[in-house]
């Protein structure tokens, strides 16, 4: 049964990247929701990594294949001294081009302000949490960091959204770090540099960082919760302290972002299906599982405990569940995105029995009225809004560049948001490039998925990828929403990578 499960889970994630990375390729001439233009096509950009492959090729395996490396870089040094010039080049940018988001992570931030200044029975008239309670944990996180914020500077904005740039590079940076010990669990040190290199370039350096919301701060929980789940330990007690606290993180990152839970999700299927016949090791699944109940549980119960006592008073009858954006997700008209629309016809029912029964409804007619061939052209396109951004969708929601706060007085400044804001003099530029890096880690990643694979930790990988993928075929999609799994991405990249050089190496022996 492992032996299929493996073979099974690398087959469907092969099949998948694959058809998606060929999507992104030949499929990007047509329109689709959300669409970026870039100055040179992906096919070019593709072709260019292929010639620059060929050169690197000829120079290193047919003229200096017989020479040794002169030295071996203590590539753990080199991470974390990266790490801290990383983190000063993150504050130096978010400091030059901060500014206070629309859409909702704009509505969360003045939510907080409100709950902080103690009118706490006013914060359900700025954001509708009635109908996305999910989002009351990252209300009260930023509720507390502009609490501190406070304290050095009375409600002054810039240095609440500072401060927020602050804690989302420190995530951003830990979260590279995690992606290069993730990669050390499963290859030698050099691959894991390389899956490094590879995720300083694609989200290390990512303006995301600016923005506080369940993107940004969700961007640790999936790595997080693999690592710790998947490294060896030196005692027992260890190994059970570890997992649980894996666990917990994923616990939190559900809460902070539902697609978070996706990781922990493939880590039980692919345990489960790995030690069927190990009593003692099903057990502990069903304990770590029991686990997460319990913390699922006890988070709920916290957050409703913080909203009594605040006199927030919530409508549990407005309630969206999953079934609303499962009808979204399948409304050709809107591209499987945010439709408006769609919102004021959950609205109209009074019950979340009734809406989920209608939202229901309403998806399979979609999905009837589309038929086999248009169904599979509406995924295509949809999937394409989500893959084929190597930006993750950065200045694609309403009202994205709300406050626009005055620019610091220097050159810099200036060229960072010619960069970075959108419409301005070198974003096309900014957003081509982010799309090369973007195409190259999908590339690889779909390289990872050939040939054979047995190593658990890449299994579970690959699986985690699948899940998310067909969660944003089912569900809302958004090229932000992948931003989570970046790490994950450019870990899978450096596998293709390894995978790539083993076959360059045996073919120049020939």
């Amino acid at each position: 049964m492992k032996k299929f499960t493996y073979q099974a889970t690398q087959k469907l994630y092969a099949l998948i990247v694959g058809i998606i990375f060929l999507l992104i390729l030949f499929g990007q001439w047509c329109s689709y929701r959300m669409k970026k233009g870039f100055l040179v096509p992906n096919i070019v950009i593709l072709v260019g990594f292929i010639l620059v492959g060929l050169v690197i090729y000829c120079w290193r395996y047919k003229e200096n294949r017989k020479q040794k490396e002169a030295r071996t870089w203590n590539y753990d040094l080199v991470v974390k001294i990266s790490l801290i010039v990383l983190f000063v080049i993150q504050i130096f940018i978010a400091y030059n081009i901060v500014f206070e988001p629309g859409w909702d992570a704009g509505a969360i931030y003045n939510s907080a302000k409100i709950f902080v200044s103690g009118n706490r029975a006013d914060v359900v008239k700025r954001y509708s949490f009635s109908m996305y309670p999910n989002n009351l944990l990252l209300l009260f996180i930023e509720s507390a960091i502009i609490s501190f914020s406070n304290l050095f500077a009375n409600e002054n904005e810039i240095v609440q959204l500072m401060v927020f740039a602050v804690l989302n590079s420190m995530i951003n940076v830990a979260a590279c770090y995690l992606t290069y010990k993730s990669a050390n669990l499963i290859f030698k040190k050099k691959i894991a540099f390389a899956a490094f290199i590879l995720a300083v370039l694609n989200f290390g350096l990512s303006p995301w960082n600016v923005i506080f919301y369940s993107d940004s701060l969700g961007l640790i929980f999936p790595v997080l919760t693999f690592y710790l789940f998947m490294k060896p330990n030196k005692t027992e007690k260890m190994d059970w302290i570890s997992k649980i606290i894996a666990v917990i993180v994923g616990c939190i990152g559900y809460n902070i972002k539902p697609q978070c839970f996706i990781m922990l999700i493939a880590l039980f299927i692919i345990r489960f299906f790995s030690y069927l016949k190990d009593k003692k090791k099903l057990l502990q699944i069903v304990i770590l599982a029991g686990c997460f109940i319990l913390s699922l549980i006890t988070i709920k119960a916290s957050v409703n405990m913080i909203c009594e006592r605040s006199k927030i008073v919530l409508d549990s009858s407005q309630t969206f569940g999953m079934s609303h954006f499962l009808m979204m997700g399948n409304n050709e008209e809107g591209g499987g995105v945010y439709s408006e629309d769609d919102v004021t016809y959950s609205k109209s029912f009074a019950t979340p029995q009734e809406r989920k029964k209608a939202n229901i409804q309403r998806t399979f007619e979609r999905m009837k009225d589309m038929g086999i061939a248009g169904y599979l052209r509406f995924l295509a396109k949809k999937m394409l809004t989500v893959y084929n951004d190597g930006t993750y969708a950065w200045g694609g929601e309403g009202n994205f560049f709300m406050v626009v706060f005055p620019q610091p007085d220097n050159h810099i400044a200036v060229f960072l948001r010619n960069i970075y804001y959108a419409d301005h003099k070198y974003y096309d530029i900014y957003v081509t490039v982010m799309q090369s890096i973007w195409v190259f880690v999908l590339g690889a990643a779909a390289v990872s998925g050939l040939g054979k694979e047995n190593r658990q930790e890449i299994i579970v990988l690959m699986l985690s990828i699948a899940g998310l993928t067909l969660f944003e075929v089912l569900f809302e999609a958004r090229a932000r929403y992948l931003y989570t799994y970046a790490p994950v991405f450019c870990i899978l990249a450096a596998i293709g990578i390894e995978k790539l050089n083993s076959e360059i190496k045996k073919k120049s022996r020939l």
